[in-house]
């Protein structure tokens, strides 16, 4: 989990938390965990923990008064529970990450078919000339 893997959790997220936010402030690699904070869409700072187990958020704290008491509630929520990768942490317990997941998987899949439509064109007009 320590090197590149740990680097690319700090950008990886950018487009459905607060850019930047992302900042690792322990790096224990005798105890093999890390400690992250990071800033959710809703407006919530979080820490996350890292170990071989998984990922489960310590503690949250609403960065201001505007900060909808459901969407402390739902991080609340999900305070101390193991997940088995950052996405799914992050869909759980904030609904504005999931929306931005859920685009970014859609424009993806739209691409794929439309890189497969273009050769399946290609392919067929190869075979027709």
């Amino acid at each position: 989990m320590f090197g590149y893997e740990l680097d690319k959790l700090l950008y990886n997220y950018d487009y459905g938390i607060v850019p930047g936010s992302a900042t690792i402030f322990v790096r224990d690699e005798v105890q093999k965990t890390v400690k992250m904070d990071l800033t959710l869409l809703e407006n919530i700072m979080v820490i996350i923990e890292i170990t071989n187990e998984g990922y489960k958020v310590l503690s949250c704290s609403p960065l201001s008064s505007t900060v909808q008491m459901s969407s402390l509630q739902l991080v609340q929520q999900h305070m101390e529970t193991l997940f088995d990768s950052m996405e799914n942490l992050l869909i759980k317990i904030s609904p504005l990450f999931k929306d931005k997941f859920q685009k970014m998987f859609d424009d993806n899949l739209n691409g794929i078919h439309k890189a497969a439509d273009l050769l399946l064109l290609e392919d067929f007009d190869q075979w027709i000339h």
